[in-house]
């Protein structure tokens, strides 16, 4: 785990994310559905905050660039560059987003 902590101060992405890429790294699958799990799991995070969530019920988040970089990093095969989405549920989510989840 301390390889993913490293990871996440390497980028600057808080702390907390190292133990959802620690958990996605044990699945047995391949590193495009590990990405997705990590990328479910910070979505439930900012869902339990309520973050982004005063507009709709389910927003849609776009991740930091460096949060993405990071995920990239760690799971290097099979990327894919999809372009973000740009309805009226998507919510920006920006690296002082992810660092008040760590203080709360």
């Amino acid at each position: 785990m301390d390889t993913y902590i490293d990871l996440c101060q390497s980028f600057g992405v808080p702390l907390w994310v190292g133990p959802l890429l620690h958990a996605a790294s044990r699945l047995k699958t391949t590193d495009r559905i590990k990405r997705r799990k990590v990328y479910r799991l910070i979505q439930r995070q900012l869902l339990n905050d309520r973050i982004g969530c005063s507009t709709c019920d389910k927003p849609t988040y776009v991740y930091p660039a460096e949060l993405k970089e990071m995920v990239r990093a760690a799971f290097p095969n099979d990327i894919c560059h999809y372009e973000d989405p740009c309805h009226e549920n998507v919510v920006a989510i920006t690296m002082n987003d992810l660092k008040r989840m760590e203080l709360s």
